[in-house]
């Protein structure tokens, strides 16, 4: 075998040892889960948002300004963040373009204020939206089902989860840009189910 031979297959070898490595090193690294893990001491209240935290595979629908309908596929990932006291759910689609649509939900509940602090990072088009905190929004339970409020300038939003049991839920969002006084209920429409 010559030189240059034997050095490829070599480097192969080691290649592969590398990587075994590494799949070995994060499958042992305590440091590395895939959900995050509730921290005993987070309020009562952050569990209204439990049901998110897993994988999940969907379909929905956006209604256009033009008022055609556009469909898609969405995979929602929820996680325990920041030592078990919030959850992280991140939602992944394309806009109706066709472009990447990724946006993450930062969702805790503040006992010493006894509020909610829920904000939305859109990454794909770079701004961080304030929807509840002391001042502003609300989170409201009904059975299992949730519903967040929150106020844009001209616009009044209503995100509800529509939550059937462990494995499945729908989330609606409803749009008014006239204070309240009139609704376009299901402006987006997603429905999940639970695929890990």
């Amino acid at each position: 075998m010559s030189l240059l031979k034997y050095a490829a297959l070599s480097a192969v070898v080691l290649m592969m040892i590398c990587e075994v490595g590494t799949v070995e090193a994060t499958q042992m690294d305590p440091s590395k889960t895939t959900y995050g893990e509730r921290n005993p001491r987070t309020p009562n209240e952050l569990a209204v948002f439990a049901f998110l935290v897993g994988k999940w595979q969907g379909a929905g629908k956006t209604r256009l300004p033009d008022g055609k309908v556009a469909e898609f596929s969405v995979s929602w990932i929820g996680r325990y963040v920041l030592d078990g006291t919030a959850i992280a759910d991140e939602a992944h689609a394309a806009y109706p373009d066709g472009r990447p649509a990724l946006g993450i939900t930062f969702r805790q509940y503040d006992p010493s204020r006894k509020t909610w602090i829920v904000e939305f990072m859109n990454v794909s088009d770079s701004f961080l939206r304030k929807q509840v905190n002391s001042a502003s929004g609300s989170v409201t339970v009904n059975g299992r089902n949730v519903t967040v409020s929150s106020e844009s300038p001209g616009m009044s939003i209503r995100e509800h989860y529509l939550v059937a049991d462990r494995d499945n839920f729908v989330y609606r969002l409803d749009v008014s840009t006239d204070g309240g006084r009139s609704w376009s209920e299901g402006q987006i429409e997603m429905t999940f189910r639970r695929s890990e």
